[in-house]
């Protein structure tokens, strides 16, 4: 994300602060999302966030608005799981050239996340009322085939062939999409 703004050291500190918010804001799933693709669980990438986080706060000062913020952010972040992996002496060390090529990897994978992401809300756009109100209590709820049958008054099996038939019809939909944008 670019933004043409003056100089962050020449900024008032409310308005550096108000930028640094958007920017992380605006970032942080891409950026989650880089730590993740490089630590084993969760927890580690919850961890690493949150450091990632502060130290992008404490260094913003050098950072120059209007250049990739995500870029940045996920050069600070490969740092702190190169740091992490140090100090936990991980049981499967990886070399430092592995994490580079998992880094570069991970930029490739999230671009192309992106993309599947974009299509497949267009997709869900066009599915009919029904059929989103059972992906939200499927997906967003969290909600059993059970449980869904008994709010629908169906059985779980009239749910399962529900749930195939949607995940069909979004997989096809995905996939035409992505292939018209890459016909482009």
């Amino acid at each position: 994300m670019s933004d043409n703004l003056e100089n962050s050291s020449n900024m008032g500190e409310r308005s550096k602060t108000e930028l640094f918010v958007k920017l992380l804001t605006s970032n942080h799933h891409r950026i989650y999302a880089f730590i993740l693709f490089m630590v084993p669980n969760d927890s580690d990438a919850d961890d690493l966030m949150q450091e990632t986080s502060s130290i992008l706060w404490e260094k913003f000062a050098q950072f120059v608005p209007g250049t990739d913020f995500a870029a940045w952010a996920m050069t600070i972040a490969k740092y702190r799981v190169l740091n992490s992996r140090k100090k936990k002496k991980l049981t499967v060390p990886l070399s430092n050239d592995v994490i580079d090529l998992l880094a570069g990897e991970s930029e490739k994978v999230l671009d192309e996340s992106n993309e599947r992401f974009a299509a497949l809300r267009k997709c869900l756009a066009k599915l009919d009322k029904r059929e989103m109100l059972f992906v939200k209590m499927r997906y967003k709820d969290g909600f059993s085939a059970r449980i869904i049958g008994q709010r629908i008054g169906a059985s779980a099996k009239v749910v399962y062939r529900s749930e195939s038939k949607i995940i069909g019809l979004l997989a096809r939909c995905i996939h035409r999409k992505l292939a018209m944008e890459g016909a482009r």
